[in-house]
């Protein structure tokens, strides 16, 4: 009875401290540091010459092609994977304020830095109220 008690212990403590373990680390959108003007302009920018073609000016992209920013429940839930489509690309499905999208999402091409910007400006841009994100949190985001 003993060894079986043990062998259980032993199994529950591995499961414990090796399961659910992930690359994936969850990026939060709270995190809050000093939105300037200067700085949301810099993210504007980019954001006109990297992203408005196909989100459009008004950050609510063309319906079943390409997917809102504006008002969007994935970019509130699932931030990370939206840094991650930006920062590498990505040819996966994603289903925004409930409408499916599956069109390829190339790499933007821009630097971390220049991430920290245009996410900022979308992310307090057209209603959205999401936070903001800092420079260690696009860095994380690995493929």
């Amino acid at each position: 009875m003993k060894i079986t008690n043990l062998i259980f212990i032993l199994a529950c403590f591995f499961l414990i401290s090796c399961g659910g373990s992930t690359n994936k680390k969850e990026v939060k959108s709270v995190t809050k540091i000093e939105l300037t003007s200067e700085n949301l302009e810099k993210g504007a920018q980019l954001y006109r010459a990297k992203c408005m073609n196909c989100h459009m000016k008004n950050g609510k992209g063309v319906e079943k092609f390409y997917p809102p920013l504006a008002s969007s429940d994935y970019l509130e839930k699932h931030l990370t994977d939206a840094i991650y489509m930006v920062k590498y690309g990505s040819n996966k499905p994603i289903k925004v304020n409930g409408i499916k999208y599956n069109s390829l999402m190339p790499s933007s091409g821009l630097t971390d830095t220049e991430l920290v910007f245009v996410f900022n400006y979308v992310l307090n841009s057209w209603g959205n109220q999401y936070g903001s994100i800092s420079l260690e949190q696009v860095q994380s985001v690995q493929r």
